[in-house]
């Protein structure tokens, strides 16, 4: 594991970061008093409600709750993880960043710098490319091949597009590269070695070379598209250390940088197709790299978007390669995100449509495509005959093992009810039928959500505890002195098969309020609790005492904690308004009345697991559970 970002580091590069410029450079901003407004980047809007407050060095939208500093806004607006986003700013403010080191972090180092190497020698590949495409004497073929496409000069700049010439040497002259150059290039699959004679030649010739792109922009692989009739047409480099076809996706960050808004993510089956979809007018679509959609490339895509378009020829090969993608869409399928599958006209592709009908096609089209619910059942049902009992017993069967596997368990229960349904079986026959199945899996094999939620989803307090819905926000933390509007739209919950664990919600409340702590500390005796996650609320709170209580500090410095990571996880999943100062104090003297009831539930199991338990301490124990489950009846009573 590298090394940990410090602290110290943290703070020190959120004041010398200026959000509004930071900001501004994505967002055009508006001078309003103070502060600075503008219609919020994170939901759709048209009266603006998204202020940033450079004295406070924060942003906070009234409309959704999308609140934070400079690291918050590049991990959601630039879709970065911590680490990255920090760099991202490191590299802005011409500021190197330090590690904290551990047992191996020399061996991490060398990595990196190993890693970096091959991430240089990729660029100065791309310009290379791309200065053939301009200068090399045969050029011209591969201008006309584009120009024949209809491709703009703009867009192939945008898109990095070039030229590797005919040749076997071209690219390792070019960038006259020495021995070890040449046993780099080799790694980054730039370069081939014959195993019989050891000499070695370039992996792309003779091709437009369209560079490939890691989600933070770095050129990672190549995808050759042959000129004249050769053989393989596209050619794609192998996997890397730095490459790793199966996950990344073509056009995802050149799409991040449109800026577009869409909720919405076409995957289509090529290179071109991708961008002639980007240069009439459709830039959310990526492309996989010669491969079948997978697992690993459907959370991506749900991480970005809500809806996610599935386009394939209407051939017999486009819909397998549909069935796959939608069994490599299931466990990645959340409630509120959706897929669909849209398979094209015969002979028509996402490239040759939008040319000859315009993007208006495209989109009616997607209209009328299959959900993912639609597609499923079709074509299990396939050759089956749902008039007769035969027919609806096949479909039950075929289709009963595609329901455990979505993420949602909303989703999960929707597609039950819709085979019952079909089948015109109940709901608990299904389930029987479940059970019957060979290979059916236990409770403990079937898919767990991304964590196991220990109490009620985010809105809902501890148990035996309804405070009621929030109160209308009065304004963003601190008073930035706006007033907030009468209604506004909720950001989406965080999908339900993933709920928020106890000791999340009590981090994200003490990253919202953390004056709540100096009221309220944690009981005693915390780390002992057999509770998920408390290594992480422990440090928060560590860190909310050092930072007096400003939560922008209190952010930057938590990010820079040993479980930073998966600080910045949580943080990009819940997104939810934050609770104002009052619920967040009612909730947060709930939760510490809830882990003290557990705490005692754990010592009283303690005890009476003991070959000799002490008969006063059970009572005692016995006692102090009774009292504390009273009071807590008594809070649930006084706020009904």
């Amino acid at each position: 594991m590298a090394g940990r970002i410090p602290e110290h580091f943290i703070q020190d590069l959120l004041a010398r970061t200026d959000l509004v410029a930071l900001i501004d450079a994505r967002v055009p901003l508006k001078k309003t008093g103070r502060n600075y407004s503008a219609c919020c980047p994170f939901h759709q809007e048209k009266t603006p409600s998204f202020t940033v407050a450079p004295d406070k060095q924060f942003y906070y939208c009234f409309g959704c709750g999308a609140s934070g500093n400079a690291v918050g806004f590049l991990m959601e607006y630039d879709h970065l993880n911590f680490p990255e986003a920090v760099e991202q700013l490191a590299t802005r403010a011409g500021m190197e960043i330090p590690r904290e080191e551990g047992h191996d972090a020399r061996k991490e180092r060398a990595k990196r710098d190993r890693l970096q190497t091959l991430y240089d020698l990729l660029t100065r590949a791309e310009r290379f490319y791309r200065q053939q495409l301009k200068s090399a004497p045969d050029r011209q073929k591969a201008v006309q091949y584009l120009k024949g496409r209809g491709l703009t000069g703009e867009i192939a700049a945008r898109y990095g597009l070039g030229f590797a010439p005919p040749g076997y040497d071209n690219l390792s002259q070019g960038l006259s590269l020495d021995n070890e150059g040449i046993e780099q290039a080799l790694t980054a699959g730039l370069l081939v070695r014959k195993e019989d004679s050891g000499r070695t030649y370039d992996k792309f010739r003779d091709r437009i070379q369209f560079p490939i792109r890691d989600s933070r922009g770095r050129t990672i692989g190549f995808g050759g598209r042959v000129l004249g009739d050769g053989k393989p047409k596209y050619l794609n480099s192998p996997e890397t250390p730095v490459f790793h076809k199966g996950k990344e996706l073509y056009g995802l960050w050149e799409w991040r940088q449109s800026r577009d808004k869409t909720d919405r993510l076409y995957v289509v089956e090529g290179y071109m197709d991708v961008i002639a979809l980007a240069q009439h007018g459709v830039p959310n679509a990526v492309a996989t790299l010669g491969t079948a959609t997978s697992e690993d490339h459907c959370h991506t895509l749900f991480r970005q978007v809500n809806e996610v378009v599935f386009c394939f020829d209407g051939d017999n090969a486009g819909r397998r390669a549909a069935w796959r993608a939608l069994e490599s869409a299931l466990p990645a399928l959340d409630d509120g995100k959706q897929a669909r599958f849209l398979f094209l006209p015969e002979g028509e592709d996402p490239d040759t449509l939008v040319r000859a009908q315009g993007p208006e096609a495209l989109l009616a089209l997607t209209d009328k495509a299959d959900t993912l619910a639609t597609y499923l059942f079709r074509h299990l049902s396939e050759g089956l005959d749902l008039n007769t009992v035969d027919g609806r017993a096949r479909l039950a069967r075929l289709a009963l093992p595609f329901l455990d596997k979505p993420a949602g368990p909303v989703y999960r229960a929707l597609l039950e009810e819709e085979l019952a349904r079909l089948t015109r079986l109940e709901r608990a026959s299904l389930e029987k039928l479940r059970e019957s199945l060979p290979g059916r899996r236990t409770a403990a094999e079937a898919p767990a959500p991304r964590r196991e939620p220990e109490a009620a989803p985010w809105d809902a307090p501890p148990p035996d505890h309804d405070p009621g819905p929030p109160p209308d926000w009065d304004g963003p933390p601190d008073d930035y002195g706006q007033p907030a509007p009468a209604a506004r739209p909720r950001r989406p919950a965080r999908p339900a098969g993933g709920g928020l664990t106890l000791v999340e919600r009590l981090v994200l409340v003490l990253l919202s309020h953390p004056q709540v702590l100096e009221e309220h500390p944690l009981p005693e005796g915390l780390d002992r609790l057999q509770l998920a996650q408390k290594d992480l609320l422990i440090q928060v709170a560590h860190t909310a005492r050092d930072q007096g209580g400003a939560p922008a500090a209190l952010l930057g410095a938590a990010m820079a904690l040993d479980q930073g990571e998966d600080l910045s996880t949580l943080l990009r999943e819940a997104l939810k308004p934050p609770m104002d100062a009052r619920v967040a104090r009612l909730y947060w003297e709930d939760a510490l009345q809830h882990l003290h009831t557990l705490a005692l539930e754990q010592a009283l199991e303690e005890e009476q697991r003991r070959p000799d338990p002490d008969v006063a301490r059970l009572a005692e124990l016995i006692r102090a559970l009774a009292d504390a489950r009273h009071r807590a009846r008594e809070a649930s009573a006084r706020d009904r």
